[in-house]
């Protein structure tokens, strides 16, 4: 978390569910227009009949919408719930047990079987893969070591005080969660005002022409 404790804060994180969900759509060439075409993630590529293909991107799709919407409300609850003078932990632990586990949601993934996922195409997909994702995710030099290190990259307290002289004013208060995807998608999902998901690209995530357009957009 950086932060400005009586203005803004952005929090940029990485969420291994997203990562391994987009680890499958590149291992299956699905949802072609989110991602990077630049280099191999993974380096192994399953090709399926063309009406299978067409079936599994429908089923990733749409899990994926559902999924990041889901993480969008759960982080605007929670933030509000950190905003809040005198919060409910009964009610809090409640509605975050609905968003977060409750079998009903797009975002339940349950590995390594996938049992919760409803579409059987994409529960396979979802199993085959897993195995060799989760190796490469804990590896001393794989995706979690890259995301720890990405995510405290972005020198944000020096983007906001560069745009606050650049336009003569205090920033608005504002939180933003951000996620880290490796390797795609090709540009930042504003899924939310407060929820963005990005690659780790430099030409996003540590640009501060970027950061600044935003402010100057939205606060």
């Amino acid at each position: 978390m950086i932060s400005d404790p009586d203005s803004w804060s952005v929090c940029i994180s990485s969420d291994v569910k997203l990562n391994f969900l987009v680890y499958v759509a590149r291992a299956y060439s699905i949802c072609d227009e989110y991602f990077d075409k630049h280099g191999a993630w993974p380096d192994r590529q399953v090709v399926l009949p063309e009406q299978l293909h067409q079936e599994l991107e429908a089923q990733w799709n749409d899990f994926w919408e559902g999924s990041i919407q889901r993480k969008a409300e759960a982080k605007f609850l929670q933030n509000a719930a950190s905003k809040s003078q005198t919060p409910d932990p009964a009610v809090s632990h409640t509605l975050f047990a609905h968003l977060n586990h409750s079998c009903a949601s797009p975002f339940v993934l349950e590995p390594p079987h996938f049992a919760a996922i409803e579409h059987q195409g994409l529960r396979e997909a979802l199993a085959a893969q897993w195995p060799c994702f989760i190796q490469w995710w804990n590896m001393p030099a794989g995706g979690q070591a890259a995301m720890h290190y990405w995510e405290g990259k972005p020198d944000i307290i020096r983007y906001v005080q560069e745009f606050e002289m650049e336009v003569g004013r205090r920033i608005q208060p504002f939180h933003l969660n951000v996620d880290l995807i490796y390797n795609g998608p090709t540009k930042p999902i504003e899924v939310t005002d407060e929820y963005v998901i990005m690659p780790i690209r430099t030409d996003y995530l540590m640009k501060q022409h970027w950061w600044s357009e935003r402010f100057q957009e939205k606060y």
